[in-house]
């Protein structure tokens, strides 16, 4: 039985399909890790368009040679409840080092006598060592007021671990979910502090990836000219798939799954080539029939929370004020910033932090015409389903 997975399985080569293109253009850019010339990348693209999966896949497949380590900032803010600082994310990114290099048996023991001593030398301050982080089995404190010497040891750690070692070439770092750095305290303080160290490492590639729309501020703080770093990040956008490449796409991985013209027409109109949306509407596609376009919009009608399962734990994020300015997009079909300031029952400093969030988690975007209008077309038809449905939309 063939599977469409709708979240990261263990076996990532089975279900990869595709993205050549983006494959080749990325390890383009990450090679140059060998020869000295430190690559630095921002890889945005739609939620579900396959930016985790992709770039998993591209890590995997490096040579024994480059060694890899991928933060989730999702995950550390969702373990946080929320409470996001520069320490806690320092200190996963120790512990992602410390899992990369405890499975490169051939050097650990190299490693061991060298980064020990690096450790030793420490002078840190105030040592708690209830965290339970460690490196090489030696346990790093907590430390309540020495961040600057935190940040140098985490920071300078990649360099080092290469500089040890005449087997390693390279270390790459993905921080996924970049955008949710924002909600530190002083987040343009944290890039400029990664930068700081990035252009002084010549073997350690920095990738930061996000759902974010590339309007949003915190492109601008990241890589504006102004920003942290000043547009040295290449940036690579991850598009959907194509209407032919998604048709190949079932064809190869779905149960046989088969439509008329107009109902693949529909299909895709609905998913727009993202792979989250493809996977999720053909898991609940009936396989042993010819789908058609009524089939395809009772479908949707009917498990249209288990399709759009992503958008309701973002909506329980979101805080009163950005709900109601969704659903005040949605049903204006887009707005002016003057018609928001106007309309909307907020403050406009209040508009401001909503249009800053919602841009940055690639919920909103600016069109062409100058108007603020929903980015995903599969939260448009969720909330309007729930409110046809229920009468209201989602608490």
């Amino acid at each position: 039985m063939k599977i469409m997975p709708v979240s990261m399985p263990k076996d990532i080569d089975k279900y990869f399909f595709n993205r050549k293109k983006d494959i080749n253009m990325i390890n383009t850019q990450l090679s140059t890790v060998k020869f000295d010339i430190p690559p630095q990348l921002l890889i945005t693209g739609y939620r579900g368009v396959g930016k985790t999966f992709l770039l998993r896949k591209v890590l995997n497949d490096q040579n024994t040679d480059i060694l890899t380590a991928f933060i989730d900032i999702s995950e550390i803010m969702g373990r946080q409840k929320g409470n996001l600082t520069e320490e806690k994310i320092l200190k996963v990114i120790l512990s992602s080092i410390d899992e990369t290099i405890s499975q490169n048996k051939n050097s650990y023991n190299n490693w061991i006598s060298k980064i020990t001593s690096y450790i030793k030398k420490l002078e840190l301050k105030n040592y708690d060592f209830s965290d339970n982080t460690s490196v090489l089995d030696i346990p790093i404190p907590v430390i309540s007021d020495n961040y600057d010497k935190l940040s140098k040891f985490v920071m300078e750690l990649p360099q080092k671990i290469v500089d040890s070692s005449d087997e390693i070439n390279g270390f790459i770092i993905v921080i996924d979910e970049f955008q949710l750095l924002k909600n530190l305290e002083k987040p343009d303080a944290f890039f400029w502090l990664m930068r700081s160290y990035a252009q002084k490492q010549f073997n350690v590639g920095y990738v930061f990836t996000g759902s974010v729309s590339k309007t949003s501020d915190i492109i601008n703080m990241i890589n504006g000219q102004e920003g942290a770093f000043g547009g040295r990040l290449i940036q690579i956008n991850i598009e959907p798939f194509t209407s032919d490449e998604t048709k190949r796409y079932i064809d190869e991985k779905s149960n046989n799954l088969k439509f008329t013209e107009e109902g693949f027409k529909r299909f895709y109109a609905c998913t727009r080539g993202i792979p989250l949306y493809i996977n999720s509407l053909s898991s609940v596609l009936p396989n042993n029939m010819v789908c058609d376009e009524k089939i395809i919009k009772e479908t949707l009608q009917l498990n249209i929370d288990q399709i759009a399962m992503m958008w309701i734990y973002i909506w329980g994020r979101l805080s009163q004020g950005e709900k109601d300015f969704i659903i005040y997009l949605l049903e204006n079909d887009g707005a002016s910033r003057s018609t928001l300031d106007n309309e909307l029952s907020y403050s406009k400093s209040s508009i401001t932090r909503f249009i800053d969030s919602l841009s940055n988690q690639g919920i909103i975007e600016f069109s062409f015409d100058k108007k603020f209008v929903l980015a995903d077309k599969m939260l448009k038809l969720w909330l309007k389903i729930k409110f046809e449905t229920t009468g209201f939309y989602p608490l």
